[in-house]
Parts: C-alpha cells; sequence; structure tokens
C-alpha cells in the first residue's frame, strides 16, 4: 500500500492497516528510524496498563467471581440461588421454576445470616436521634469555625496596626 506524503508532513494510514491494528483517532503512535527505515508503532499506554498491578483480590475471591461482579452475568452463566431474577430479561420456565425450588431452599438453609444481615442494615440507617445528634455535633463544629475566624481577624488588626 502507499500513502503520499502531504506539504505539512502529514500522511494517511490506510484503512485496512488502521482496522488491522485496532488505531482510532486519538490513538497514540510512536516513530522511530531503524536500519534507515521508518517504524511507526502503536503506544500500548491504555488504562489498562496504567492500573496493572494496583488491585490485589482478598483472600480466597476468584478473578472470574471479580469480573462477574464488576461486568454482571454472562450469558450461559448459571444463576446463583441468592439471586433475584427480573421479569423483563426472558428466562425458560424450566429455569424460573428450578431457581424457585433452588432459592426456597437456599432461604431456608440461611434465614439466620440474613435476618442479621437485615438487622444490622436497619441499624445502620439514620434514626432521628442519630441526625440530630449529627446535627449537633455540625453546629458546634460552626462555632467554634466561627470562633476562630473571629480570632484570626483580630489578630490580623492587631499586626496591621503593629506594623504602622
Amino acid at each position: 500500500m502507499e500513502a503520499t506524503l502531504a506539504e505539512r508532513g502529514q500522511v494517511v494510514i490506510p484503512k485496512a492497516i488502521r482496522d488491522q491494528l485496532g488505531l482510532t483517532p486519538g490513538a497514540l503512535l510512536t516513530f522511530s528510524v531503524e536500519d534507515g527505515k521508518l517504524v511507526i508503532r502503536k503506544k500500548v499506554d491504555d488504562a489498562i496498563s496504567r492500573v496493572r498491578g494496583r488491585f490485589k483480590l482478598a483472600a480466597g475471591d476468584s478473578l472470574e467471581q471479580w469480573m462477574r461482579d464488576t461486568r454482571g452475568r454472562a450469558p450461559n452463566d448459571p444463576i446463583e440461588p441468592w439471586e433475584e431474577l427480573r421479569d423483563d430479561i426472558e428466562i425458560p420456565a424450566a429455569i424460573r421454576e428450578d431457581h424457585a425450588r433452588r432459592r426456597a431452599k437456599w432461604l431456608v438453609e440461611n434465614a439466620d445470616t440474613i435476618a442479621k444481615n437485615q438487622a444490622a442494615f436497619e441499624a445502620s440507617l439514620f434514626t432521628p436521634e442519630s441526625v440530630a445528634a449529627g446535627l449537633k455535633r455540625f453546629e458546634s463544629v460552626k462555632a467554634s469555625a466561627r470562633a476562630t475566624s473571629s480570632v484570626a481577624k483580630k489578630v490580623q488588626k492587631i499586626s496591621k496596626v503593629a506594623k504602622k
């Protein structure tokens, strides 16, 4: 394939090559000369490269489970008993029935844990008392900040007078 060098030094990379290399607008390219030849390389500095090695899986977690949690269900993934089926997704009746049976069994087996989690969740919700206590703390911090600010202003005035 050939391309013509434009007056300002620009050249169009043929579409077939752009498609083959996955070059899109904004892609970074590196230019070098090797053995008298111009070499253009796609710079691999994408988001994945920048964050590689920064995230660690907790002990016992698998990459497959993390990917499912991040991306959601793959089309042929098994439906776990703790999952609720959405009505807007077409799922064959036999699979829905099997899921309902397994879910009922799972709910009975895990009733204690579910109740503890529900109680912990409800305890973490805001109550009128916790909101009132939070507002009281906020007002005291605000008053303290106001007092500190007025002292700072007085110190500025005194230092200005002292400089004169």
